[in-house]
């Protein structure tokens, strides 16, 4: 949010966890995370602190396309790596992968290596493809001729959309099923945890302190 580099609300919020020893998580995909480092250092080293972080993409030009206005992968990969050498740990959302786009081996082996690199304890990716309910349908299809408008195998990338999906409200990638399986195992070779109900799990876990939290106007 542009505003958020002016108004600072993350960081008045992060103080005023600090300051009440709770623990805390936040879900970007800005590199404002980095002004904010030391709060979540100080809070990480009391209770726990987790920065998650969406890549999509490997590509820097194919996530200036989809993900416009945000900071391009090899910057957050950046800020993930200052995560690490902070000691805070990091959960990646792999979302969204989009069919005929961004699913493919390769874009999995980029961002492994991206999060193997940057010390990332788990991975969150909720299957291959994406959800296109009545409205954002329309404008995913717009945005799609804009972006893409050359033909792929005779057909636009819109149509072939079309021709595969119709209106379906779940819009799978037709490789899902073995990308899935190359995703686990590159995760397993990572020592990257991966699984929504494992890592949410973990997400959750505080670890027991002594700390004494202190009253509401002390």
């Amino acid at each position: 949010i542009p505003l958020e580099k002016e108004l600072g609300l993350m960081r008045r919020c992060l103080e005023i966890i600090d300051r009440y020893n709770f623990g805390a998580t936040l879900i970007t995909k800005s590199d404002l995370v980095l002004r904010d480092l030391d709060i979540l250092t100080r809070i990480n080293n009391k209770t726990k602190a987790v920065v998650q972080m969406t890549l999509t993409t490997a590509d820097d030009e194919l996530c200036r396309k989809i993900e416009p206005g945000v900071c391009p992968t090899s910057r957050r990969f950046e800020v993930l790596s200052a995560c690490r050498d902070a000691g805070i740990p990091t959960v990646v959302w792999f979302s969204p992968l989009l069919p005929f786009i961004n699913d493919t081996q390769e874009n999995i082996d980029g961002i492994i290596d991206y999060c193997a690199r940057a010390g990332v304890h788990a991975i969150l990716c909720f299957g291959i493809g994406l959800t296109l309910r009545e409205g954002n349908r329309e404008y995913f299809y717009k945005a799609l001729d804009l972006l893409f408008p050359a033909p792929q195998q005779g057909l636009s990338l819109k149509q072939r959309y079309q021709k595969t999906y119709g209106y379906n409200y779940v819009v799978s990638s037709p490789r899902e099923h073995e990308l899935m399986i190359y995703l686990k195992e590159r995760c397993r070779q990572n020592k990257i945890m991966l699984g929504t109900d494992s890592v949410f799990k973990w997400i959750e876990e505080f670890p027991q302190t002594n700390i004494i939290q202190p009253g509401l106007f002390d």
